[in-house]
């Protein structure tokens, strides 16, 4: 597989192509049949193209003057950058969605964390944008400048990287470019649910508990105080 002398789309192919030995044995061994080799062959590419064209995709993360990826659990910004994890909880099109906002600096120290409920958004991708153009609102109001977006929202970033395929949302989308470019530097960070559980944890409190009223306040909420210690606590370890 790393022998870069063969072209990449053969290497790629490698795991396919054991895996379709292996199917093939089983099959002449309990069934008697076979198929031809070249249709195997290709059968096998064509897998591995997908799979390829498919999990690039999804690795696929904003980038607007930082290093942006996809983090198994929650880790700070650099020094210098506040983060700001973001979830909106959309049940369907009838009910508010909770949306909800932790900031965090370098050293894992909550800075503000805030909730809201935005009414009747009708589809989630709208309520996942929404809560976006929020978030940053907020932290333009806040006078942050140098800020990373954490969220385990994937087709928001597929919204933000290709607005051409989300006609639909074309003016909101335009409206989250607009409030970008008025910070120093902002990059955006795909999470996992774990490492975005304290924003979920708010933006869920929301609807669970009926909590509508608009909420902006310093530090972290006590009800999440363990949690934002453990996972402060796991970063110095």
């Amino acid at each position: 597989i790393s022998d870069e002398t063969i072209p990449v789309n053969q290497r790629r192919s490698i795991p396919w192509i054991m895996w379709t030995i292996w199917r093939n044995r089983n099959t002449i061994l309990y069934a008697d049949r076979q198929e031809s080799l070249t249709l195997q062959v290709k059968k096998a590419s064509d897998e591995a193209h997908i799979w390829h064209e498919l999990n690039v995709t999804q690795q696929n993360s904003i980038q607007m003057n930082g290093v942006c990826g996809e983090v198994k659990r929650w880790e700070p910004p650099l020094s210098g950058f506040a983060k700001c994890n973001i979830h909106a909880n959309w049940r369907n099109a009838k009910l508010h969605s909770g949306i909800a906002f932790i900031i965090r600096d370098h050293s894992s120290n909550v800075l503000h964390h805030a909730r809201d409920a935005h009414t009747f958004s009708p589809n989630r991708l709208t309520a996942k944008l929404r809560c976006l153009e929020w978030a940053l609102q907020s932290m333009q109001n806040l006078g942050y400048q140098d800020i990373v977006l954490g969220f385990d929202l994937h087709d928001l970033v597929e919204a933000m990287m290709k607005p051409s395929n989300w006609p639909r949302f074309r003016i909101i989308i335009q409206r989250i470019h607009a409030l970008c470019s008025s910070f120093g530097s902002i990059a955006f960070e795909t999470e996992t649910i774990a490492s975005n559980r304290v924003a979920r944890e708010i933006a869920k409190s929301v609807l669970r508990n009926g909590l509508f009223q608009s909420y902006l306040a310093l530090g972290g909420p006590d009800r999440l105080h363990q949690q934002i210690f453990r996972e402060a606590s796991s970063i110095c370890s």
